[in-house]
């Protein structure tokens, strides 16, 4: 009976031991996954951070060659404005009056 309990003892500490060490390799492989999944994440918020900063160089650029075109444009207003004004001074006086009286009248009301 001693041996039959010896061997039944050796028997529970071998399936211990397995356990034990299946165990332990279930703890390195949740803790590689886990490393995996960190290393996932912090590429993905990176190529999200490098998109968002592409999207707003880009805006800038486009906002920038449209205030661009938009000063040209002003500028070739202004200066098509005053030749006309050095080319017919008096029309342009008339022009002038004409628009200071259509504004006198409508903002007195």
């Amino acid at each position: 009976m001693a041996r039959e309990t010896k061997i039944v003892n050796d028997i529970q500490d071998e399936s211990t031991a397995e356990l034990q060490a299946q165990i332990a390799q279930l703890k390195e492989d949740i803790a590689a996954i886990a490393a995996t999944l960190t290393d996932m994440g912090s590429r993905k918020i990176n190529q999200v951070r490098q998109d968002a900063s592409d999207a707003y160089n880009d805006a800038y650029e486009q906002g920038e060659d449209a205030l661009n075109s938009l000063k040209s444009s002003a500028c070739s207003v202004e200066q098509q404005v005053t030749d006309y004004v050095q080319e017919r001074p008096v029309t342009s006086l008339a022009l002038a009056a004409a628009f200071g009286y259509l504004v006198a009248a409508l903002t007195r009301r």
